[in-house]
């Protein structure tokens, strides 16, 4: 005779729930929603039909529906992807070539043992028995070649003849699981190379008492020596904030030259007509201590005089177009007070202020 299943209802009336029994079911955690309800009630009901076939089947059945069940109970989560984010790394890197250079400028034949501990077998014998003093340390350039770091760090150095220079330094550095270790000592290396620029394309000699020399004089004073309103220079639209507090007393300017043409601009310009112009000049912050400055600004004439608005991203490299142009020329400032950039622009500014 062949096993039969049968299910019966239970004719037994089930007791009431005692009292502490439900006092303890508050402390359980909340049901899930319905939505959560549904999902596990139909993988339940999936499974245990599941079950009840393999048993049917037999033993190996069974071992199969075993296991259908507690993988429908136990969702088996994706596996991680690994993200590789060097931008950290080349932080570390170079904060350490700088703790390098330092500790290495700075170590002496008494007291190896800073140095020891961050550059892999340093020959010490001949460290100095005199320290060098060192400021300001950064990194000056950042490679990453086979595997491992190549940093240069730059650093202002006093050495016994009382001499200070700016030297550079070449750091080879490895980095491997969250440590870093240096292979060799650093190297001393030439400064990186520096492209001579040109602003050639500044060929016309503007009177600095003429009404665009007044303008840029006046409008230099207020922006960095906090003496005047810089907005009355302003084409309308343009913000530009002055330096709070202003770190100069004065404005001496030396020289301004437009861009373009040979010839200045007009003095009594057309409406809508703009034109480029370097100036150069020295900011004073004591009769002993002044510092050399150059900006290189927009203007455009606006009832019949100039107005600034912009400060140039860079100097013109170039002679370009003639210094002024009309009013169909190029599109005015934009109101953040720079000058849209051309591709032949610098994105360094070309303000000088210590």
């Amino acid at each position: 005779m062949s096993p039969t299943l049968s299910l019966r209802r239970s004719s037994k009336t089930d007791p009431e729930p005692d009292v502490d029994q439900i006092e303890d079911l508050e402390d359980l955690p909340p049901v899930a929603d319905g939505r959560h309800q549904t999902t596990s009630a139909l993988g339940a009901k999936a499974a245990t039909v599941g079950l009840l076939t393999c048993l049917a089947l037999g033993p190996v059945g069974a071992i199969a529906g075993g296991l259908a069940f507690l993988q429908a109970s136990h969702p088996v989560a994706a596996p991680a992807v690994a993200v590789a984010d060097q931008s950290n790394e080349r932080a570390i890197v170079g904060q350490f070539a700088q703790q390098v250079v330092v500790t290495w400028l700075t170590t002496t034949q008494e007291k190896p043992d800073a140095l020891l501990a961050l550059v892999k077998d340093a020959q010490v014998s001949g460290l100095s028995q005199t320290a060098f003093t060192v400021n300001d340390p950064a990194v000056s350039g950042i490679t990453f070649v086979d595997g491992t770091w190549s940093v240069t760090v730059a650093a202002t150095i006093t050495d016994a003849h009382k001499t200070t220079t700016r030297r550079y330094f070449q750091v080879p550095v490895r980095y491997h699981d969250g440590s870093v270790t240096a292979l060799t000592l650093p190297a001393p290396v030439s400064p990186p190379p520096v492209t001579i620029g040109s602003t050639n394309g500044y060929r016309a000699q503007v009177d600095l008492t003429a009404p665009l020399g007044q303008t840029v004089g006046q409008f230099l004073t207020a922006y960095i020596a906090g003496s005047g309103d810089v907005s009355r220079y302003l084409t309308p639209g343009v913000e530009l904030t002055p330096l709070t507090p202003a770190p100069y007393t004065s404005v001496r300017l030396s020289e301004i030259r437009a861009a373009g043409s040979d010839q200045p601009p007009a003095t009594v310009p057309r409406d809508g007509t703009r034109t480029r112009v370097l100036a150069l000049g020295t900011a004073v912050v004591t009769d002993q201590q002044t510092a050399n400055v150059a900006y290189a600004l927009t203007l455009a004439a606006r009832a019949g005089r100039w107005e600034i608005s912009a400060i140039d991203p860079a100097p013109v490299q170039q002679p370009q177009t003639p210094a002024a142009t009309s009013a169909t020329g190029p599109a005015p400032a934009r109101p953040s007070g720079r000058a849209p950039t051309t591709p032949a622009d610098n994105p360094t500014s070309s303000t000088t202020t210590p």
